[in-house]
Parts: structure tokens; sequence; C-alpha cells
């Protein structure tokens, strides 16, 4: 007996939604979802100011810990996220790092990951007069005058970082997790 075109067709759609649910994103919540936390901010390297036409890196680490409260083995697959300096009370995003590394988390385990960033005192102002020149006139200064102080200030933390549109992506039972995260150095 030949199976009708309609079971066939039934089957079918039903082996896709199938496919295609073992596939879906979610954005995990409650108890057991895996979390990404900034832990601390480090100066990985530090070479002192010189005035342009110098070009002087600054080279931070930003440390995080992953967390997988669960019972079960997750794995971050990727992550990204925006690094933002403070000058006179408001943000300036400077940088977009984005990590391709599978780490393994045990469940009831943390793991720390630690991505490096390299800021260059000659593309920081470019970075500030196209990215937030309104801004940067709003409180009074100019692009150079900023970096100057923020590669001057950096050893004391005397200005805050924040991480913000953090977005880490787990493989985990069900299929793969998005899960949120910012956070900011010093802690205040």
């Amino acid at each position: 007996m030949r199976p009708t075109t309609s079971v066939v067709i039934g089957v079918s759609f039903l082996a896709m939604v199938t496919a295609g649910c073992a596939m879906v994103q979610t954005q995990p919540t409650g108890p057991n979802a895996p979390k990404v936390e900034l832990e601390r901010v480090e100066v990985a390297s530090y070479f002192p100011y010189a005035p342009p036409p110098a070009r002087v890196p600054l080279i931070l680490a930003f440390v995080f810990n992953v967390v997988n409260p669960s019972d079960v083995n997750v794995a971050l697959e990727e992550m990204k996220f925006a690094v933002s300096f403070e000058a006179k009370g408001t943000y300036f995003g400077l940088s977009n790092p984005t990590v391709y590394e599978t780490m393994w988390i045990p469940g009831r385990t943390t793991n720390q990951l630690r991505v490096v960033v390299v800021l260059d005192s000659a593309i920081v102002p470019a970075t500030l007069a196209v990215r937030s020149g309104i801004q940067v006139a709003a409180i009074g200064m100019k692009p150079p005058d900023i970096v100057k102080a923020w590669w001057e200030q950096i050893g004391d933390f005397a200005f805050g970082i924040r991480i913000s549109e953090g977005v880490a992506m787990f493989s985990i039972p069900q299929g793969s997790a998005l899960v949120a995260f910012e956070g900011a150095f010093p802690r205040k």
C-alpha cells in the first residue's frame, strides 16, 4: 500500500518542524541559565603617553567569569561586547571585540575567559570624532585631550570602563542559547 500525497507531505512537514526546533536559539532564563560576568579589567601592557604623531598602544585584558549553574555541560561558542570609557560623566564607545573561542564549562562550574583589547592613541581620537563628536563637544573637551587623560590615568582606573551590548552564544542540550551581559569597572 502506497502512502497518499497528503501523508507524505504531513510527515515531511513534521520532520522539518522537528529539525527546526532542534536548532532554535533561545534566551534561557532562571537559575540554571549560563551567565557571563565582568570580573575585572587589567592593564596588560602599558606605554607612557606621547603626543601625536606617536602611536601609543593601550593593552587591556577584560576578565570574564563564565558561569554554568546547571548540572549539564555547556559550551561558550562566541561572544561580543562593546567597550566604553568615561570622561566627565559620559561614556564613549571605543571598541567592539568579538571572541570566537569554544570553551566547555562543566555543570556547576565557573571558568574564566580573558579577552585582550588593544587601543591605539592615534586611532582613538578619530573614533571619538566619528562616533561621538557631538557628545565630546557637549562636555567641552577635544578628542586628543580625552585620550591623553585616559592613557595617563588608566593605571589608577580613575575613570569608569563599561561593557555593554554583550551577547554570548552557548551550546546547551536544547540547542543554542543567547545570553546578554553587561558590566562596569571599577565597581562602585
